[in-house]
């Protein structure tokens, strides 16, 4: 006889939804019944949590830690390095940084009020979807931050990771995320650097490298450009941000000068960027190029799908910048 499974009662992390996920009724539950099934959900949750952030962070910060890794600018006792290292670099970093990442977004995630506004801007997102309750999503959380110390005490970045779960923190339970734009951009670029120092002593073997006086200065051009462009990602989420009260660039300066700003500033450390590496014109070409994109479809591609775009070249854009140091 076909019978169906209560995830509450087979899964550990999936459990009724609370009245903070969703309105009550039926308990959630998995049709498929299998072992590979439940693996398969188990992972797809977990994936759910950070989908939004693998592109716009995992991407550019793996590309940051395995080329700063190998870039004597960067790191003065570099010397030379086998091309064959490289791969083992990215496994390792990206290792590194998604396991940081997971429980720096379910904190994000759980709260009522962010549950709030995913139920209107990601509602795919797991709780606002129900696959778990924001209790389960805590358990998940701290068990999450405890093997994210494990590893880094393997892999290395085990400063960064202390700082990263600080700014976790800071920036959800203490309202961080919530109080302006300004501070909102603030605790972005204090994660940006967390996250930049640390993917680079992980892709360098884990040792806590002495980093140049060019390295901290490139550091601080990078800040700057966070702090400066960072608000486009918050462009595609004001309606869920104005139903949480959630205080950002967008909403308090306006739609339109938030897209100026990004759209100026971006050309401006397209500039700058490279003239301090001292690039020819060559080195000019595609932080340009993409930063004109990112303006362009500001302007001219202005729904909440589109917008979403627009953060996607903006992530390739910052890319570009990390290829500076090589």
């Amino acid at each position: 006889m076909s019978t169906t499974i209560t995830v509450s009662k087979t899964i550990p992390f999936i459990l009724h939804a609370t009245s903070h996920a969703a309105p009550r009724g039926k308990p959630h539950t998995l049709r498929r019944r299998t072992p590979h099934a439940i693996l398969a959900y188990h992972f797809r949750t977990l994936y759910l949590f950070m989908a939004s952030d693998l592109k716009t962070l995992l991407l550019p910060n793996l590309v940051f830690g395995v080329l700063g890794s190998i870039s004597p600018a960067i790191v003065p006792s570099t010397g030379t390095f086998s091309s064959t290292s490289i791969p083992l670099r990215a496994i390792r970093v990206a290792l590194w940084i998604t396991i940081n990442l997971l429980p720096f977004t379910i904190a994000n995630q759980r709260l009522p009020h962010a549950i709030r506004e995913d139920a209107i801007n990601k509602p795919w997102r797991p709780l606002p979807a129900r696959r778990l309750s924001p209790a389960q999503a805590r358990e998940l959380m701290l068990t999450g931050y405890v093997v994210a110390g494990a590893v880094s005490s393997v892999l290395g970045g085990m400063r960064s990771c202390l700082a990263v779960a600080a700014l976790a923190y800071c920036y959800n339970s203490l309202g961080g995320s919530d109080a302006s734009g300004a501070v909102r951009n603030l605790m972005n670029v204090s994660f940006y650097v967390c996250a930049m120092i640390g993917t680079i002593e992980v892709a360098a073997g884990g040792q806590n490298i002495a980093f140049s006086s060019t390295a901290w200065a490139w550091f601080a051009i990078i800040g700057g450009v966070v702090l400066t462009t960072v608000h486009v990602q918050d462009i595609p989420d004001q309606e869920g941000d104005a139903a949480r009260g959630r205080r950002t660039i967008p909403l308090e300066v306006g739609d339109r000068m938030a897209r100026w700003s990004v759209a100026v500033l971006d050309l401006v450390w397209s500039i700058a960027a490279p003239m301090f590496w001292h690039k020819g014109a060559a080195g000019f070409i595609l932080p340009v190029g993409l930063a004109g994109v990112v303006a362009v479809r500001l302007f001219r591609s202005k729904s909440v799908q589109e917008d979403k775009v627009t953060l996607m070249v903006w992530s390739l854009w910052m890319l570009s910048l990390y290829l500076l140091p090589l």
